[in-house]
């Protein structure tokens, strides 16, 4: 693995390695993946496609995790809890966390998992 920095301002082009998702029993998902940070508090960041009747199988969050839905429904368990979700709902697991989400629609959500505290204002609205 190589740390990218760069001192100059020109802007470059990359293109983000997607990889099939099937560990923990995980079925028709997908996710492409943004690099880590390699200096400061760790926070990483991909991009999960869940096919129809996909699975992302039950797993501890290895972080504080934000799994944000752009588009598509589906529903998420953790603790017994089961929820449905659809496009502007976020849900947060925390470290050690078991959970696992399932999408009833193909689903496209944002995954950020962070060692730091998230800052959920009044902006955020707990449903």
């Amino acid at each position: 693995m190589r740390a990218f920095m760069r001192d100059d301002a020109r802007m470059q082009l990359f293109q983000m390695p997607r990889e099939a998702i099937t560990a923990f029993g995980s079925t028709g998902v997908s996710m492409d993946f943004l690099p880590r940070t390699v200096d400061g508090n760790e926070c990483r960041v991909a991009i999960a496609y869940l096919d129809a009747g996909g699975t992302l199988g039950r797993h501890p969050a290895t972080l504080r995790q934000v799994f944000a839905v752009v588009s598509g429904t589906g529903e998420v368990e953790a603790n017994g809890l089961r929820r449905a979700i659809g496009p502007g709902t976020l849900v947060v697991w925390e470290p050690g966390e078991e959970h696992e989400a399932r999408a009833t629609s193909d689903m496209t959500a944002v995954v950020v998992e962070v060692t730091g505290t998230l800052e959920l204002d009044a902006h955020f609205h707990e449903l």
